[in-house]
């Protein structure tokens, strides 16, 4: 029964995974009223004449940023911390003759 179960959410699951439309969805004309038939011809003749006139712009178009007057221009290096005072100069390097002594090592050594 369990088994039954299972495969049929994975069917039903499956199936409306395919249901979705990619891009900005249509609103469909009406299914009653002349009148109402008439009215949303209309308007999407008058859509369609404005794009091919090109004064409308579609959400399918990529929008052109702004210049922001503001804005900081890219950085040339990455931002690094300052080095540490009395440290080794790199990770590998040893540090100079009066840094401190790391921990477990007395001053003797």
């Amino acid at each position: 029964m369990t088994r039954l179960i299972v495969v049929s959410l994975f069917l039903a699951s499956a199936a409306l995974a395919g249901c979705g439309k990619i891009g900005t969805l249509e609103q469909p004309g009406p299914m009653f009223g002349a009148q109402a038939k008439a009215d949303y011809d209309a308007k999407q003749r008058a859509a369609a004449d404005a794009k091919a006139k090109g004064k409308v712009k579609t959400d399918d178009e990529p929008d052109t940023p702004a210049s922001d007057p503001n804005a900081e221009p890219p950085m040339a290096r990455a931002p690094y911390a300052t080095q540490i005072p009395g440290g080794a100069s790199s990770p590998s390097g040893t540090p100079p003759a009066d840094a401190m002594p790391g921990p477990g090592v007395t001053p003797d050594q």
